[in-house]
């Protein structure tokens, strides 16, 4: 099922939503995505566990 995920950007602590089938890996308060060829890194004030709740959750 094609769900999003909503994380706070730590640059510009803005709310942002990700698609949870772009996420690649997730370590620590980073998350990777892909689109295309372009791979992207957001830093998120989230926790790991708060991330990977969201994940289970959805």
């Amino acid at each position: 099922m094609n769900s999003f995920i909503e994380v706070t950007d730590k640059k510009s602590k803005e709310k942002i939503l990700i698609n949870t089938l772009l996420i690649v890996d997730v370590r620590g308060n980073c998350i990777t995505t892909t689109l295309g060829f372009t791979i992207y890194k957001y830093e998120t004030l989230e926790t790991y566990e708060e991330i990977m709740e969201k994940l289970s959750t959805n």
